[in-house]
C-alpha cells in the first residue's frame, strides 16, 4: 500500500490512507467520514485527497465535541434525581 501526498508551494493534500494514519483511524472509517461529509475531500481518479486545512478542520470539530463532553462529565448534578 502506497500513500500519496500532493504538495505544491504551501498547498498540501493527503490521501485517505495518510489521513487514517494521522488520525489513528482505519482507512474505511476515513472514507466513511468523507462520504458522510464529515471530512471534506476531493476525489482524483480513484483516490480521495484531503487538504491540510480540511484535516485541521475535522480535528477542531472533534475537539469541540470533546470539550462539550468534558463539561458534562464535570457536572456533579448531571443525571441526578431531584427529590422535591
Amino acid at each position: 500500500m502506497h500513500s500519496f501526498m500532493i504538495e505544491v508551494d504551501d498547498f498540501k493534500a493527503f490521501d485517505a490512507h495518510e489521513v487514517a494514519e494521522m488520525l489513528c483511524l482505519k482507512y474505511r472509517t476515513v472514507t466513511r467520514y468523507i462520504q458522510a461529509g464529515q471530512i471534506r475531500a476531493r476525489k482524483i481518479g480513484k483516490k480521495y485527497f484531503v487538504t491540510e486545512q480540511d484535516v485541521k478542520g475535522f480535528i477542531l470539530a472533534q475537539e469541540t465535541n470533546v470539550e462539550t463532553a468534558k463539561t458534562e462529565e464535570n457536572d456533579p448534578y448531571l443525571g441526578a434525581i431531584r427529590e422535591d
